[in-house]
């Protein structure tokens, strides 16, 4: 003899079973957003440095002259900038690369100019600048940049054909 429909525990059977199987695929999905998540913000902080470090890379490049690129403190804080010197017809100009409200920024006024540094160009998004000359020939520049208790730090060696002076 066979019975038709459902007894109460099967019926509950089966709607346990369903309830755990959309549970481990909601803490399953939560678990891969948020891994997605972390990942993408890595994937920001790198590429803000990078971006950073390549326009570092393009300027000395462009300012590559004997005695031209050096290291100073700002005048404004005791931060190490980095210093270009370009003479534009018989006056001559300086680019400070610095960071300035967690951002690197470009400031290019007259040598004799006031540095100003909320007057710069924001670059790229960055937190720590270090720069240094390993020798003549090497500039070591170092970005930092910090989310959270999430910090990220690239670094580039950039040599110099002419060499660079540290004043």
């Amino acid at each position: 003899m066979t019975r038709g429909g459902y007894t109460l525990v099967e019926m509950v059977l089966v709607m346990f079973l369903l309830v755990l199987v959309a549970a481990f695929v909601f803490s399953l999905t939560g678990a891969g957003s948020t891994a997605y998540l972390r990942l993408q913000e890595q994937q920001d902080l790198s590429a803000d440095l990078r971006t950073g470090l390549s326009y570092i890379d393009v300027k000395i490049r462009s300012h590559d002259a004997a005695g031209q690129i050096w290291t100073a403190p700002r005048p404004d804080n005791s931060q190490t900038a980095l210093v270009m010197r370009k003479t534009a017809g018989d006056a001559p100009y300086v680019t400070w690369i610095y960071i300035h409200e967690g951002y690197l920024c470009e400031l290019f006024i007259p040598e004799q100019a006031a540095f100003k540094p909320e007057l710069g160009s924001r670059i790229a998004a960055a937190d720590v600048l270090e720069v240094g000359f390993s020798d003549r020939q090497k500039l070591l520049v170092t970005l930092t940049r910090q989310a959270g208790d999430n910090a990220l730090t690239r670094s580039r060696t950039i040599l110099l054909r002419s060499g660079g002076e540290t004043p």
